[in-house]
């Protein structure tokens, strides 16, 4: 049998965004002590879409709300992840903006003046919150389908063609992972807590997962230097693709 609650565990996934400086050695750290697995990059064309992808949990975006631009930012994001808790980190000490930053779709407003200590508190409060709403039976699928793939959980199994593909426990933990998550970008870092428990520092966990995902692609994949199945999503981390890229007409075979 399955250790299912080591195979479903998923960190608690963070996204923060910035339109303008703020002070990321107060804010990374404080989220990472609540046990947020975080991914931090300027807002540009491709937030929005790596937001949908990754699905967070949390989303802090260090905008000024006193500009219509970043109001636009915040609605926007708002949009894509819509079960997010959404912080909105202002500069300040000022308070303009904040009653619009909470009309656009922030859930909670804070200034730069605030400080670390309550910005901490803050992220503390949603986090327990966020574990709170987590159910403490949830019912694991037996198996999952992504295309011609079959991940049977009571046997830890991969299928296709009704044959088995030989993959060592931690290639099928990973790859079951990806399964659940399919089509959402999971970092290396998420990848290694979900299915080891234990937290490695980002280089480690890249280092790690890169030779796992390079094995896995070797016996799943139909070219293993084209990947369909488990595409890198530079600087972010892997996503097991629910479509294929190529065409209907062209037959799958096992590496």
């Amino acid at each position: 049998m399955s250790n299912r609650g080591t195979d479903s565990f998923r960190p608690s996934v963070a996204f923060v965004t910035h339109t303008r400086e703020y002070s990321s050695a107060d804010v990374l750290p404080a989220l990472a002590r609540c046990g947020f697995t975080t991914t931090e990059r300027p807002h540009d064309r491709e937030t929005e879409r790596l937001v949908a992808q990754f699905r967070p949990d949390l989303l802090v975006l260090a905008v000024d709300p006193r500009h219509d631009a970043d109001l636009r930012v915040i609605e926007s994001v708002a949009r894509v992840a819509p079960n997010a808790v959404l912080v909105v980190l202002a500069p300040g000490p000022h308070a303009s903006g904040l009653a619009a930053a909470l009309e656009a779709g922030a859930d909670v407003c804070l200034r730069d003046t605030d400080g670390a200590d309550v910005f901490a508190a803050q992220i503390a409060a949603i986090a327990r919150r966020h574990r709170a709403a987590q159910p403490d039976d949830e019912e694991e699928p037996k198996s999952i389908a992504v295309r011609d793939l079959i991940l049977d959980f009571d046997r830890c199994q991969a299928i296709r063609n009704d044959e088995r593909i030989p993959l060592t426990p931690t290639e099928f933990k990973i790859l079951a992972y990806l399964a659940k998550n399919a089509g959402k970008v999971v970092s290396p870092v998420e990848i290694l807590r979900a299915v080891q428990d234990y937290s490695y520092s980002e280089r480690e966990a890249q280092e790690i997962v890169k030779v796992y995902i390079r094995r896995i692609r070797r016996k799943i994949e139909l070219d293993p230097a084209e990947p369909s199945y488990i595409v890198n999503v530079r600087g972010f981390g892997y996503m097991l693709e629910r479509r294929a890229s190529r065409r209907p007409d062209q037959a799958i075979r096992a590496a």
